[in-house]
């Protein structure tokens, strides 16, 4: 079977400059528990499953990719089950709209993320493991017409009938020459396998940290600063 690409963009861009015309001090921040609340990727899967039902016909499928999702190395491939078998058969056109109908079922941006996308979005990276077309239709519907300066996910493709992750933008994998190269002032995720990314601000904020990731955190990051969000 011929691959076909999905269409979206993995990124989306505007400009941003210091007044000085300068190169502007960058913000990263993670999107799924960090900018909003809640595993929007997760919650994406559990939904087309309920919606499309019959891909309950390869539970195995998806019972495997959980388990070869557990190996720290084999991420991407078990992630790729569940995404092929929960997909099977479905159009780019239904993709889409099955996208754009579970955004409307998500409880929207904490209140601190959307103050600090509306003043300073210019400067943002948004950076996450969502599949972009995702991460972008929900900041569109919360933020129209105030989309951040990028924002980069997973790339989807179809594969065998399927859609899944040809780039799983997770943990190192985060951690792009571009993102590298900026000059970021301010990082922030709520997640352990972001400290790669929180390392590259120059001030770090760990979001809404349970007493034991904050413990972990500080470890390796002793820098870190908690940030506690609400909707």
């Amino acid at each position: 079977m011929l691959m076909r690409t999905e269409p979206d963009a993995m990124i989306h861009s505007s400009i941003a400059r210091e007044p000085d015309g300068g190169t502007p001090r960058w913000i990263l921040a993670d999107f799924d528990d960090t900018l909003a609340p809640g595993d929007s990727h997760a919650g994406l899967l559990r939904y087309l499953l309920r919606r499309r039902i019959w891909p309950l016909l390869l539970l195995p499928v998806i019972a495997l990719g959980g388990l070869v999702y557990l190996v720290p190395s084999q991420r991407r491939r078990g992630i790729s089950l569940i995404w092929w078998a929960i997909t099977f058969g479905l159009s780019p056109l239904g993709w889409r709209k099955l996208v754009r109908d579970y955004c409307r079922t998500r409880p929207g941006l904490f209140r601190q993320a959307r103050d600090l996308l509306q003043s300073e979005g210019a400067r943002c990276w948004v950076i996450s493991a969502s599949p972009c077309a995702l991460v972008r239709a929900q900041l569109y519907q919360q933020l129209p017409g105030q989309l951040p300066h990028r924002i980069i996910g997973s790339r989807m493709h179809y594969r065998f009938g399927g859609l899944m992750p040809r780039f799983y933008c997770q943990g190192q994998h985060k951690l792009l020459p571009e993102i590298c190269a900026l000059n970021a002032e301010l990082a922030l995720s709520d997640s352990l396998h972001d400290l790669p990314l929180l390392a590259l601000g120059k001030e770090a904020w760990l979001i809404n940290p349970t007493p034991e990731r904050l413990q972990k955190a500080r470890a390796r990051l002793p820098q870190l600063m908690v940030k506690n969000w609400q909707l």
